[in-house]
């Protein structure tokens, strides 16, 4: 059974009086003023609509009153803020440090337990067991090397993308419930809206996002635990099904740290215009997912929970080069910004008998590369002049193509070629500028992974705290960005608090 919940209001009251009461009054401000990061966390996150989107996972009239949602996603916030290891280890620091107990919306002396806490997580995650598969599968083998230096990982079946994107344009998919859509709301709601109104991710009716996806390696072993009795009949090599304490990790290529690794592969879409680099959308896939295959079925996904966004660019790299992704996002009139595959240039063609650079820039009789020269919105085209009319550029011709002072005029339509004639010309200085954004969403990457040790902090193995983890840590780079936005200073604060003790004891 589930009491009504307090307001934010009401909390920040809560906080005002029990640090005056233990800490202040007693003239210990100091333990305040170290921990200023966290209360200003806590203060400037409303969290109150985490007990609308959970409250259906509570009894209605039955059972012992449970503790308030918002106060354990607080404290489980907070502790990924302090950078703390466990939620055991987190339990003794609020039971020993009243002010972090305070901070999590608890009084000192009435601290949830440890099977408190994992009983929360627990109800987060819609799922009927903490894992999607059954933990009980055969092993999988690690592949042999022979990738190229810096290349990226294969597809494994050739045209697949093709046919993915093709079935959902004619027949959109209707997406159902997953286990993980309470932290897709709650980071919704509660983080990327708040961004929004502080105006650090952009334009939402000009929203522009880049994706990619990156490891997570899993702290499970990649052996499994034997379930036969192979053994002991004299086969130490057998394939028989084996018990996996994290069933869902398989073998993926990271081609940054140019390794296969034993996990799964995370991918987001971050703000592309935000100058904090805002994640907006998380999921994870099979490590030997391609990042195409990822992409279409998170953007699909990204839209139909968020169809208040219009977007205007999508950025990515290499590894989405596909002809299908530029079908489908021309069909969703979103610019795309992809690197070219170098194994996959191939050959620039159009209706009307010219060469071209790999850029998809024409170039004229002579060799030389053709001016651009805007795009004409009535015929959805762009114009390409000769390049002797560029004075700048100090071009002269023997025999130029046309005898109009004007110069030989060339044409190139989206349409004919959606890789090569995009929206904004390849080469041009403003697709330079905007792909450079591309990299907000690695920026991101590494801010969990460095400064959150979103691999390396715990041993994480279900996939109910896999998305446990991504979502905290991704909430805490909004959390951090408001801060930084805001230029937060609790100190004024909390000497005015202090001051308020000083003038009743007196």
């Amino acid at each position: 059974m589930l009491k009504p919940t307090r307001s934010h209001q009401e909390f920040k009251n809560f906080v005002k009086e029990q640090l005056q009461f233990h800490y202040l009054k007693h003239g210990f401000s100091n333990p305040i003023f170290l921990q200023q990061k966290a209360l200003s966390s806590v203060w400037f996150s409303d969290l109150s609509k985490v007990s609308e989107i959970i409250d259906h996972r509570y009894s209605v009239n039955r059972g012992t009153p449970a503790r308030c949602p918002v106060d354990m996603f607080r404290s489980l916030l907070l502790m990924e803020i302090l950078h703390e290891r466990s939620i055991d280890t987190w339990v003794k620091t609020m039971r020993t440090s009243p002010i972090f107990a305070i901070l999590s919306g608890f009084t000192p002396g009435n601290v949830p337990g440890v099977g408190t806490f994992y009983d929360f997580i627990s109800r987060l995650w819609l799922g009927s067991s903490a894992h999607l598969s059954s933990k009980v599968r055969k092993p999988r083998h690690k592949p042999k090397k022979g990738k190229k230096k810096g290349d990226k990982s294969p597809l494994r079946r050739p045209g697949i993308v093709k046919r993915l994107v093709d079935r959902y344009l004619e027949h959109p998919p209707k997406f159902h419930s997953r286990p993980h859509d309470i932290f897709q709301k709650i980071f919704k709601e509660c983080f990327v809206v708040p961004s929004i109104k502080h105006g650090i991710l952009g334009d939402l009716n000009a929203f522009s996002i880049a994706g990619d996806g990156t490891s997570a390696r899993t702290g499970a072993s990649r052996y499994g635990k034997l379930t036969c009795d192979c053994r002991k009949n004299g086969i130490y090599k057998c394939t028989c099904p084996r018990k996996f304490s994290d069933p869902e990790a398989s073998w993926g290529w990271d081609s940054y740290r140019e390794e296969y690794y034993y996990g799964r592969t995370l991918y987001a879409f971050t703000a592309a215009d935000s100058p904090y680099d805002l994640p907006v959308y998380l999921d994870f896939f099979k490590a030997y997912r391609h990042d195409s295959l990822c992409f279409s079925y998170s953007f699909f996904d990204f839209l139909q929970r968020n169809p208040e966004f219009t977007l205007k660019e999508c950025m990515l790299d290499s590894a989405h080069d596909a002809y299908a992704i530029y079908k489908l996002l021309h069909h969703h009139d979103t610019t795309a910004l992809i690197d070219l595959n170098k194994r996959r240039q191939g050959d620039c063609t159009c209706k009307e008998t010219t060469s071209f650079t790999k850029e998809g820039i024409p170039i004229c009789p002579a060799g030389h590369i053709m001016a651009y020269h805007g795009f004409c919105k009535d015929r959805q085209r762009h114009k390409w002049r000769c390049p002797t009319t560029r004075k700048k550029w100090n071009i002269s011709c023997d025999s130029p193509c046309s005898k109009s002072a004007y110069g030989r005029v060339f044409y190139t339509r989206e349409k004919d070629n959606l890789r090569f004639f995009t929206r904004i010309p390849r080469g041009s200085s403003l697709f330079k500028a905007r792909f450079r954004r591309r990299t907000s969403v690695e920026r991101f990457f590494k801010r969990i992974k460095e400064d959150y040790l979103f691999e390396r902090k715990t041993k994480t193995r279900s996939s109910r705290n896999w998305y446990f983890r991504a979502f905290t840590t991704a909430m805490c780079t909004h959390v951090d960005a408001w801060i930084k936005h805001l230029k937060i200073d609790m100190v004024p604060l909390i000497v005015q608090w202090e001051s308020e003790v000083i003038a009743i004891a007196a």
